[in-house]
């Protein structure tokens, strides 16, 4: 069965079924703070960004190090 026909056949009701999943996911967290769980997010989210960033200027600045100490050895 081709891909399209599989779409109309099963596309409604996969719709329906994650609607209804995620749905009931977010009626379930209507009970928390959402302004807490928003500002830990944010602050997991810089974290991450500055472990990343430090990463990164790690690697090229390993990389350069190691260029360099390969270019003066083989002089």
């Amino acid at each position: 069965m081709s891909f399209f026909k599989q779409a109309k056949k099963y596309g409604v009701p996969v719709v329906v079924g994650s609607v209804a999943a995620f749905g009931s996911a977010m009626a379930s967290a209507e009970g928390t703070d959402l302004t807490a769980t928003i500002t830990k997010a944010l602050t997991t989210g810089q974290t991450n960004y500055g472990l990343v960033t430090a990463g990164v200027i790690t690697m090229a600045a390993l990389g350069f190090g190691v260029a360099m100490i390969v270019g003066w050895l083989r002089k």
